[in-house]
């Protein structure tokens, strides 16, 4: 057990340089900055609902 986890920590290490020297060395393209206003959605949320009554029934 302990060295699957060991192993899985090594991997994530390993992507995460990976990502890291493939961003420095300009791998990435940069972001057009004309769709930034598209990037992102509007958030709708539903208010909280709380029901004060209460209903009991015998069966």
């Amino acid at each position: 057990m302990e060295a699957k986890r060991k192993e899985l920590r090594q991997k994530e290490e390993n992507a995460l340089l990976t990502f890291l020297k493939q961003t420095r060395e300009g791998k990435y393209a940069k972001v057009d900055e004309s769709s930034l206003p598209y990037s992102r959605l509007k958030e709708q949320r539903e208010e909280p609902y709380y029901e004060d009554e209460y209903y009991y029934s015998v069966r």
